[in-house]
């Protein structure tokens, strides 16, 4: 079973996260984090239970009211990135047109 880490960023965010949520209710800070750390165990035991991410590589966890995403690399399961569900992924699809696109009469 891979090891699960979080990046340096996405650990930045989490306890960021966390902080606002323990300010205003530390039971449920304290739930969050738990979720997280049973997260990383489904994840060590099943790295591919969830469904692939938008860019190659990755692969997009929802963990209500988060999503993670994360990415195999050199043996480990990294969680590169956590966000607020109710935020669009980092490329959503209209972010995707190039300029050509964008430009060409409809």
């Amino acid at each position: 079973m891979p090891p699960v880490r979080l990046s340096k960023s996405a650990e930045r965010w989490f306890l960021k996260k966390i902080a606002e949520l323990a300010a205003v209710n530390p039971a449920a800070a304290r739930r969050l984090i738990d979720r997280l750390e049973r997260q990383k165990s489904l994840l060590s035991s099943f790295p591919e239970m969830t469904e692939k991410g938008v860019l190659e590589g990755t692969r997009k966890v929802s963990m209500p009211p988060l999503v993670l995403t994360t990415r195999y690399r050199d043996g480990v399961i990294e969680v590169v990135a956590i966000r607020d569900g109710r935020q669009k992924d980092a490329y959503a699809p209209d972010e995707l047109l190039s300029e050509n696109e964008e430009d060409t009469p409809g």
